[in-house]
């Protein structure tokens, strides 16, 4: 009877580790398009699509005021979920309006821009760089196949190692088992993941449709920096003046570039 039980817990532990490695570091499928009939307005209109770093801190609202002081007027929409990984972003873009964290809106809204600001949670994560690539990938695509022009912000910079300090033991194991099997048990840096991102967006074609945004004008060096961060994971506010400073004076060089 007990080895029953024994067994059928090692069973079920195994079950459970398969489903949570498979929810984890699965890959998603390409979703087929939707028809938009939504035609486009005049007047500047900007997308924002990412993860907790599009919500906090009112950023669209910030954008938005500092574009107007530059006369630039324009209209945001910006969808941002916190926690997600870039395969969740991914398919945010395809709920239905009802739908929690849908942000199939900014593409029906007909933006000439959409800046992605995606990343952080997947090397949060240890996900990997071809799985922060890939999903990157599939959201330009989606956005180019809506004649929205991407502005992609490189992976920001945070506090990486010290995140993983903060782990629990289940969280921490999981990480190196990932590294061990994607990376010789080598961590993954942040420009490993913007690497990765540079060289296939250039093998695909890409990079001449995307205009791609160095976040290390912002910061290159969250030690350095940390007057800029509530925590590892996020900006503070001096640090969204600083990011949204950044992000009007590029929407304003696009504009004056047209």
């Amino acid at each position: 009877m007990k080895k029953k039980i024994f067994l059928s817990a090692i069973l079920l532990l195994g079950i459970f580790t398969v489903v949570y490695f498979w929810n984890k570091y699965s890959y998603a499928g390409e979703k087929s398009y939707f028809i938009s009939e939504a035609k486009a307005e005049k007047g500047l209109k900007i997308g924002i699509l990412g993860d907790s770093w599009v919500v906090r801190l009112n950023l669209d609202s910030l954008l938005e005021k500092k574009l107007s002081a530059q006369g630039v007027p324009a209209k945001i929409y910006s969808s941002g979920n916190p926690g997600a990984k870039t395969k969740r972003i991914y398919e945010n873009l395809f709920k239905e309006d009802g739908e929690e964290f849908s942000s199939k809106k900014i593409i029906e809204e007909k933006p000439e821009y959409c800046i992605v600001i995606a990343g952080v949670n997947d090397a949060a994560m240890h996900l990997g760089p071809q799985f922060y690539s890939h999903h990157m990938v599939m959201i330009i695509k989606t956005l180019l196949n809506y004649n929205i022009k991407p502005v992609v912000v490189s992976m920001p910079e945070f506090g990486l190692e010290e995140d993983f300090k903060r782990k629990n033991i289940i969280s921490a194991l999981s990480n190196k088992s990932a590294e061990l099997v994607l990376n010789g048990g080598t961590a993954f840096k942040i420009p490993d993941y913007r690497k990765t991102l540079q060289e296939d967006l250039k093998t695909s074609g890409l990079d001449q449709k995307v205009v791609m945004l160095n976040f290390d004008e912002v910061s290159r060096d969250f030690d350095k920096d940390r007057n800029l961060y509530a925590d590892p994971l996020h900006l503070n506010k001096l640090g969204y003046q600083k990011f949204s400073d950044f992000l009007a004076k590029s929407i304003v060089n696009l504009e004056g570039v047209k």
